[in-house]
Parts: C-alpha cells; sequence; structure tokens
C-alpha cells in the first residue's frame, strides 16, 4: 500500500477544528487534498473554508460542489476569518408567513401572523433557500430591500402551485433588481413545466406585468423527487399525497437537519399504509419538521381528501419518525390565534399520550429558530 500524501499526514497529526485550503495553488493540489479529506472517515467531518482570489460566482459554486462548507476571497482580514469560521455551522430556519389557503387580517392573528406560507433557511455565510411564496413573501421582499438594498443570490423551492404558495412571486422586489442571480424551482404539473404555470400567472392579464420585466439573473427549473446538492447542501425531495403534484423538502448540512412538508393529507394514519413508510424514511431523525397542521381532529372528517392533516395526525408521525422538534404550520383561515393557542394544546396532549421525546411550537411571522445554538431568533 502507498503512504499516505504528507499532506493529508500532518492534517491527521494536527486534528484541527477547521482546514483552510488554498484552491489557487497549482496542479490541482487543493482538489486533491480535499477529496483525500471526504475519503478519510476520521478526517471528513473537519470542516474546510477553501480560499481564492477569484470572487467569481462560478469559482465559488465549484467549490460547493466539490465539497467545501466555506469559501473565503483573499485578500481577507482577520475579522473575516473569524467570521467565516463562525458561519460555518449557520443553520438559521425563519418565518414570513405561516397559515394556509388565505391571509388573515386583523385582530385575530396579531399573534401569529395573518400571512400565508413563506419560510427561509439562511446557511453558511452567504447560501440562501426560500420555501414557497404566499404572502409572507413580501415581508421577506420588504427587509431584503431595508436591509440590503434588494440584494439576494439564492434559490426558492415552490412546494406546488397553488394560488397561496405562489402568487407573492411578482411582489418579491429582488426579481427586479439587476445583478441579483435567483433560481427559482418547482414541481411541472402534467404536461405544464413549472416554467409555463410561472408565466401563466404572470402573462398580462392576471398580472398587469409579465417575467420579461425581471432584471435579475433568473433560472427557472421543474423539480422532481429525489436527492440533490444545491450550492454545496443536500436537499432530498419527497412527493406529498394531495391531488397535482406537490413536494416536501428536507435540508441537511453541517450536521443540522430542516424537513418542509406542507399540503400533506396523512388520512387514517396507518403504518401499514407504504405512503406512510416512505414518508417515515424521509422524516427519520429530522432536527425540526414544519408541517401542514390545518385541522383539529373533530374538523377533519368533514374535510377529508382536502389535502390537509390534523393535529393528532402530525403528532403521530412526528413521534414514529423520531423527530425533535415540530412547528405547526398551514393553519386554516378560520383559525385566529385563540384557535391556534388551543391546537397547540392539543398537539402537547397527544405528545404526553403517545409519550414521545417532542417538543411542539407554533410557527411565528417574523421569529425563527437557530439550529446552531438552539436559540430563537428574534422577530424581525
Amino acid at each position: 500500500m502507498a503512504p499516505e500524501p504528507s499532506v493529508l499526514q500532518q492534517i491527521r497529526a494536527a486534528r484541527p477544528d477547521y482546514q483552510f485550503l488554498d484552491g489557487d495553488l497549482p496542479d490541482g493540489v487543493p482538489e486533491q487534498v480535499l477529496a483525500d479529506l471526504r475519503q478519510a472517515p476520521d478526517l471528513a467531518r473537519i470542516p474546510v473554508v477553501w480560499m481564492t482570489a477569484a470572487g467569481l460566482e462560478d469559482v465559488r459554486l465549484r467549490a460547493y460542489a466539490c465539497g467545501v462548507d466555506e469559501v473565503l476571497t483573499k485578500p481577507c482580514t482577520l475579522d473575516q476569518v473569524f467570521a467565516t469560521v463562525a458561519a460555518v455551522s449557520r443553520f438559521q430556519l425563519h418565518f414570513w408567513g405561516a397559515r394556509g389557503t388565505l391571509p388573515l387580517p386583523g385582530q385575530q392573528s396579531l399573534k401569529y401572523g395573518g400571512n400565508t406560507s413563506r419560510v427561509s433557511l439562511n446557511i453558511g455565510l452567504d447560501r440562501h433557500f426560500v420555501f414557497d411564496a404566499g404572502a409572507g413573501l413580501r415581508r421577506y421582499s420588504q427587509y431584503l430591500l431595508d436591509r440590503q438594498g434588494g440584494r439576494f443570490d439564492g434559490r426558492i423551492f415552490i412546494s406546488h402551485p397553488h394560488w397561496d404558495h405562489l402568487n407573492c412571486l411578482p411582489f418579491f422586489a429582488p426579481f427586479y433588481v439587476a445583478g441579483n442571480r435567483i433560481t427559482l424551482m418547482g414541481p411541472p404539473q402534467g404536461e405544464r413545466s413549472f416554467r409555463q404555470l410561472l408565466d401563466a400567472q404572470m402573462d398580462g392579464v392576471f398580472f398587469p406585468i409579465t417575467t420579461a420585466t425581471f432584471a435579475a439573473d433568473l433560472t427557472v427549473a421543474d423539480l422532481s423527487e429525489g436527492g440533490f446538492r444545491y450550492d454545496g447542501v443536500a436537499v432530498s425531495i419527497y412527493r406529498l399525497r394531495r391531488p397535482g403534484r406537490c413536494l416536501a423538502f428536507r435540508v441537511e448540512h453541517g450536521g443540522h437537519s430542516m424537513v418542509y412538508v406542507t399540503d400533506n393529507e396523512l388520512g387514517e394514519f396507518s403504518f401499514d399504509d407504504p405512503y406512510i413508510e416512505g414518508l417515515l424514511a424521509f422524516l427519520n431523525g429530522a432536527e425540526v419538521l414544519i408541517h401542514d397542521t390545518t385541522y383539529f381532529d373533530d374538523e377533519y372528517p368533514r374535510k377529508a381528501n382536502w389535502g390537509h392533516s390534523s393535529v393528532s395526525q402530525v403528532v403521530r408521525l412526528a413521534g414514529a419518525a423520531n423527530v425533535r422538534g415540530r412547528y405547526l404550520f398551514h393553519h386554516d383561515p378560520e383559525h385566529g390565534d385563540v384557535e391556534i393557542d388551543r391546537k397547540l394544546a392539543c398537539a402537547q396532549g397527544w405528545v404526553g399520550r403517545l409519550g414521545v421525546p417532542l417538543e411542539c411550537a407554533i410557527a411565528v411571522e417574523g421569529e425563527g429558530f437557530d439550529l446552531a445554538s438552539g436559540r430563537t431568533i428574534p422577530a424581525c
């Protein structure tokens, strides 16, 4: 057997908390060191920061595709090095809209918010994933305008093209900012691609302007089930039980995991159901689960086959999947803050009844959760 490369021997001897690699070295040396690191079982989990003088987007994306954790542009200050190290484990979830079907303005939604589905996930220094484009996207858009002048480079994942998950896309200000790089992805429906679905809702009839007015560098793509890597982040996609094509998303990076499941009907919830078996495997061990909890248990029989789930169904699912934390999400428009408080109490009651180690919480518009620190993020 050939001796180990000297660089790998040095890394193994030093056991660094973080490994910096100079991506501009010649002859593919940093790429080979990275490959050797990722293939060594005892070293594979060391976070790797890739340093390069080429501040180009395609260079950054290639580095992520090779398996680095962060990219740092040279020359850099010591503060930038520390900031990069601190960002390696960043995995922050934020809620911008948590209701379903229709927004609910007024006094009855002051506590938890009245906007429809919209969640963001910030990973590392600059990877931004957005899930769905309900009315909450408008609040996030204003946040980006106020804080960053509308700058946004990231990916938007659409679970399905129903209005409450898609119709705020035309109001996302970063689409109209030149220089932004945005990838918008969603499931096709029948013979219609996601691009056709997007163009149809912005054809000048249903909305006064078309996608041709977008100034950002926009990529629109179809999504399907399977396992993928986007910007170096693992994303698994699962088709849900609902009329039409609706998708769930599981994101894993740096030892953290989040699953986003909305508009999912669990039904009678039998462990013998192949769909439930597949869903449990998809959710297994997730750190955080955001799941449609539209109905109370006594409401569900009257609304079966509408594509949504009830409190006990979701608690049973999360408990069986060994999920650690679960957010109640996508509430019926008839449910105000008082009803949602009662819904949380029902969920906690089921947790006690089943004896599962599951923490339940309500998704609060404007608030979030930092999975790395385990702390709630204050409202924006």
